[in-house]
């Protein structure tokens, strides 16, 4: 079954719900609501991307391109 049909046919068992049914589903929809997304935001990487992007992490740190404690403390403080 489809999202779209499915999502119909749920809207037709809520229309003919009675007010115990309805508060079940309103509990049960807002403690999915509710619950963390641990998920990061933008599409999944590949394994290739993801190491490349570690590679890269890694050279700029040892370029010396990062932020120390000391430093991100004194921005902080500006804001």
């Amino acid at each position: 079954m489809g999202t779209a049909e499915l999502r119909k046919k749920v809207q037709s068992y809520i229309e003919k719900a009675d007010e115990e049914v309805l508060k079940k589903v309103y509990a049960l929809v807002k403690s999915h609501e509710d619950e963390e997304d641990y998920t990061l935001p933008g599409p999944p990487m590949d394994v290739e991307t993801y190491r490349a992007r570690i590679l890269n992490a890694s050279d700029k740190a040892r370029a010396g391109h990062y932020t120390t404690s000391e430093d991100l403390d004194k921005e902080m403080e500006q804001w």
